[in-house]
């Protein structure tokens, strides 16, 4: 098959932005080469004429789902939101709230990356006649594998793991209250790609009189994130809104117990593991992260069991097939697109497109390479 995969990890010409290398987008890419495919990754504003392939696959909201929602070839359009502003029950700005709208009417199949997005996807969007499929994003179960080398508090100080963004979203400044909150001997390390607000978060551990406690390491390599799920006691992620956190599966993989908020695809991605927030204020924070480290040889002896499930359902192999048997079903589908009532709204639509294109799209809609790590 010729396969275009677009998404907003992808510089212009289709390769990827130096921020960050390995996304869903890259991943599923490769594994289909891997299968013997000709893929194409393309950013959302390179020029393309899509007459060229089977089948295009847009990720994340932005000028290219919408330019391939009025477009007028009949290339099957599979579209995979990554949004969880649904889910969790954020208000959407209006102009977002259409778009999505027009772009899900106008998608052949969609992709959801849990069963709690795919419902809600039903209930808020107008899906009817696409094929809608859920498949979680794929981890190297090579590359994060079951092995602890933490000390469990023995002797030593409890380590702590944040992994993710610097974004208001993440709720960092709550993480670091809680953490002044313990009585436990605590220390925090914080891995991140986005250093929004680093500044902000070094003032408020100070303030608090946590900053020896804390040590913001910033990006670091898969290997060297591995090692630190290894060795670390629990990964703390008080999120505001999710879609399916990579960062939960890696730990998991690796068995490292979690404490997570209960949002997005999260529950449905715990399977019964790990501590789930209650209310996700600070105090509630503090508290489930005392009552795992207080019960830490239950969640400990859990372990094994966490790893191999993750193993079992969130592997590559698993993820590129699901998406591979997903292509074959649309490839030579008439495009919903071309039977449309509203299709001559098309080229009014088109020229808003063009017009985000050339002024760049806004924040809320065309999320930066950030934004889109940030809820995977």
């Amino acid at each position: 098959m010729k396969i275009c995969i677009i998404g907003g990890i992808y510089a212009k010409g289709g390769a990827p932005t130096d921020y960050l290398k390995i996304t869903p987008e890259t991943t599923l890419a490769a594994g289909c080469r891997a299968e013997g495919h000709d893929v194409t990754t393309l950013s959302h504003y390179d020029e393309v004429d899509f007459r060229r392939f089977d089948l295009v696959h847009v990720h994340h909201l932005s000028y290219g789902a919408l330019r391939m929602a009025t477009d007028r070839s009949s290339t099957p359009f599979l579209f995979t939101p990554h949004d969880t502003s649904h889910m969790s029950g954020l208000p959407l700005s209006t102009p977002t709230k259409l778009a999505m709208g027009y772009v899900l009417s106008m998608a052949d199949a969609t992709v959801s990356l849990s069963r709690l997005e795919a419902q809600r996807q039903v209930q808020v969007y107008s899906i009817r006649g696409a094929i809608h499929e859920t498949i979680p994003n794929g981890i190297n179960t090579n590359e994060y594998s079951y092995q602890r080398e933490n000390t469990a508090g023995n002797g030593s100080s409890w380590q702590l793991l944040f992994s993710g963004q610097l974004i208001p979203m993440k709720r960092c400044d709550v993480l670091l209250q809680a953490v002044a909150r313990l009585q436990h001997d605590v220390r925090l390390t914080m891995v991140y790609q986005n250093s929004a607000l680093v500044k902000e978060l070094k003032s408020l551990a100070e303030s608090l009189g946590i900053a020896n406690r804390v040590h913001f390491a910033g990006k670091v390599e898969p290997r060297q994130l591995a090692a630190l799920y290894r060795s670390s006691d629990a990964l703390v992620l008080p999120s505001r809104t999710e879609a399916l956190p990579s960062v939960i599966t890696e730990a998991m993989l690796c068995g490292l117990p979690f404490i997570a908020s209960p949002v997005g695809g999260i529950p449905e991605q715990a399977a019964g593991f790990g501590c789930l927030l209650k209310s996700g204020t600070v105090e509630d924070v503090a508290a489930s992260i005392a009552q795992v480290l207080d019960h830490y040889g239950d969640y400990q002896a859990a372990s094994v069991a966490m790893s191999d499930h993750a193993k079992r359902t969130y592997s590559i192999d698993s993820m590129v097939t699901k998406h591979l048997e997903l292509y074959r079903r649309l490839v030579g589908v008439q495009p919903r697109r071309k039977q449309f009532w509203l299709r001559g709204l098309n080229p009014i639509v088109r020229n808003i497109a063009k017009r985000w294109g050339t002024a760049g799209p806004p924040r809320s809609s065309s999320p930066s390479p950030a934004q889109v790590t940030a809820a995977e």
